[in-house]
């Protein structure tokens, strides 16, 4: 009856949630960060014993309440003494909430008779020992990522020694005499030490303090298969056994990061789903709006409106490093030598890039042919300021358009005033200006747009820098002229003298 009201209490007060008392937690840095699209917690793979403190060392201390023929009253009665025990456990945990436990403890019980008051009994215990399954509730919480509150059940077998010495007013009795009045011929009087197998049933409570230790409270219930702890074997009679209520602390012993009983096992789990529910809105979320999710996005902060490949990195045309929205010229040729904004170096400061620049150090102010050697005098030549071109072959830049456009880019203000600075220094040359375009429209339409845009680098040196419209002449070559089979580099206006 007595091992059935243990069992049943236990079993109610396993029941109970310790986290139900708990409040909520906000999390902390260790746990999720929801302002960033990172996770700083996530779990490769399942966790292992090993990876935790998941060994325990403890003393306790407590009185023990005796339930024997003797004493065979409640814990509350007076006629049943509270003595001092104590000792030590070594706690091995293969899993979050199982363990194997070792005990021992040792100290004293007794007694007095209900009946005679004057006599008593007192049992020394020399050692109780017992190996146990250990059970811990409540790390398992949904409420708090790390509970430091849990309810622990144990269970085991060991051996207890013992010696009784029973009493007749405060002295001792050589075994004969005391029970003679009422002993009856079935039983006998045994003070002789004696060990016998010993069953504990546990139950207790235990709170973290710290990392590295915790208090813990326990009930022990430990039976013997013996009916002569208090020194009297009575036939018919149940076993002894004697309660143990206890206070302990408890070492974790280890250097690793987390304490085994103390790790919530969801704790992985919530960090997969924290993981799992970044990375979808990572793929749904696409903050530059550049039609490429931030999840696959390897420039995340792209200028909204411009055009980024299929991994959000932006264009880059002519694979000069400069992405097209910050380029300067985004169609430089292959392997050129580009400044920060994208534009091909010019060493000399001819107007020819150093890619296609023949003769990269052109004394400053001399004319230049398209490869970029220097133009020598000659017949048909007119001098001013220093510098000269030979009719037959000189050229200038060429200013590039946007598709379907005679509209001069701002980017090319600069090469028009290189230009125009090179006519002014030569007032005796006339130049004339050759629209171009890509092959993508009809003839007619490309041969009036050309012209469109050889009229409008015209227009744009007789306005701004006052060249003489008379020593300009436009014309057209329309689609008939594509210099590659790079569509945006056909789309052009050619400057060369006119050495009619």
């Amino acid at each position: 009856m007595k091992l059935f009201t243990f069992i049943f209490s236990l079993l109610v007060i396993s029941g109970i949630d310790p986290v139900s008392a708990q409040s909520m937690v906000t999390k902390d840095s260790t746990l999720v960060s929801r302002d960033s699209a990172t996770v700083s917690i996530k779990s490769d793979k399942m966790p292992y014993i090993s990876h935790f403190n998941s060994w325990d060392i403890g003393v306790h201390i407590g009185l023990t309440y005796p339930n024997t023929d003797i004493a065979a009253s409640t814990i509350t009665s007076s006629n049943v003494k509270h003595e001092l025990a104590f000792g030590l456990d070594v706690t091995k945990f293969l899993t979050h909430s199982f363990a194997f436990q070792g005990r021992f403890m040792m100290g004293q019980m007794s007694g007095v008779d209900g009946n005679k008051p004057q006599y008593r009994y007192n049992t020394d215990v020399h050692y109780d020992i017992t190996l146990n399954a250990y059970f811990q509730l409540g790390n398992v919480a949904f409420l708090k990522r790390t509970p430091n509150l849990a309810i622990y059940g144990a269970v085991g077998a060991g051996v207890i020694n013992y010696t009784p010495h029973v009493y007749l007013d405060g002295g001792k009795d050589e075994l004969t005499g005391i029970y003679s009045q009422y002993q009856q011929a079935y039983d006998t009087v045994d003070y002789s030490n004696t060990s016998e197998l010993i069953i504990p049933f546990s139950v207790g409570v235990k709170y973290r303090i710290a990392k590295q230790f915790s208090l813990n409270a326990e009930y022990s219930l430990r039976t013997t298969n013996s009916d002569r702890m208090d020194g009297w074997y009575k036939l018919l009679s149940e076993d002894d056994d004697y309660s143990y209520l206890s206070l302990g602390l408890t070492y974790h012993i280890g250097r690793k990061e987390h304490v085994a009983e103390w790790y919530n096992p969801l704790y992985n789990m919530y960090a997969d789903l924290y993981d799992m529910k970044d990375k979808m809105d990572l793929m749904t979320k696409d903050g530059d709006k550049d039609g490429v999710a931030d999840y696959f996005d390897r420039e995340p902060e792209t200028p909204v409106g411009f055009k980024v490949y299929g991994d959000g990195t932006s264009i880059d045309s002519d694979g000069d490093g400069v992405p097209d929205f910050n380029d300067a010229e985004p169609f430089s040729p292959k392997l050129a030598v580009v400044d920060g904004s994208g534009r091909e170096i010019d060493s000399d400061g001819d107007g020819v890039p150093d890619a296609r620049d023949m003769e990269p150090n052109t004394p400053k102010g001399a004319l230049v042919a398209t490869g970029g050697q220097t133009i020598q005098n000659g017949p048909g030549v007119a001098k001013g300021g220093g510098s000269s071109i030979m009719a037959s072959s000189g050229y200038l830049p060429s200013i590039f358009f946007a598709l379907d456009s005679y509209e001069i880019q701002k980017k090319y203000d600069e090469t028009l005033a290189s230009i125009a600075l090179v006519m002014k220094k030569n007032p005796d040359l006339k130049f004339i200006l050759t629209g171009n375009c890509d092959v993508r429209a009809s003839v007619e339409y490309n041969t009036k747009l050309g012209l469109k845009r050889a009229e409008a680098v015209k227009k744009h040196l007789v306005k701004r820098y006052n060249i003489d419209a008379s020593r300009l002449s436009t014309t057209t070559l329309g689609k008939t002229d594509p210099i590659t089979g790079t569509q945006p580099m056909n789309r052009r206006v050619d400057l060369a003298v006119d050495d009619k």
